[in-house]
C-alpha cells in the first residue's frame, strides 16, 4: 500500500496549495490578531481562506453571513415625489 498526498490538501503547507487567494468575510468572536493586525470582538474582516480556517478552528472567528446593503440615497429636493421637504424661499 502506497500513501500519496496528491489529494490531501490539509497535509500540505499552505505555500504549496493550488487554491487562489480567495478572500471571505469573517466575524471576529474574541480579540485576536488577523492578517498581522489587531482586531476586536465584533469586527468583520476580510481574510484568506487559510487564515480564516485557522481562526474558525480556534473558535476566534466565524464565517460572516451578513450581506451588506447599500443605503438608498434620495438626492431630489423639492420634487413632488421627494420625501424631503422643499427648501424655504427667501423673502425680499
Amino acid at each position: 500500500m502506497t500513501l500519496t498526498t496528491e489529494k490531501a490538501v490539509g497535509i500540505l503547507p499552505t505555500a504549496f496549495s493550488k487554491k487562489g487567494d480567495e478572500m471571505k468575510k469573517y466575524l471576529i468572536l474574541s480579540d485576536t490578531l488577523a492578517d498581522n493586525k489587531k482586531v476586536k470582538a465584533g469586527d468583520t474582516v476580510e481574510l484568506s481562506d487559510d487564515e480564516g480556517a485557522i481562526l474558525v478552528g480556534y473558535k476566534k472567528a466565524e464565517l460572516s453571513t451578513v450581506k451588506e446593503t447599500k443605503k438608498k440615497t434620495d438626492r431630489s429636493v423639492g420634487l413632488e415625489k421627494s420625501e424631503t421637504p422643499s427648501p424655504k424661499k427667501r423673502s425680499k
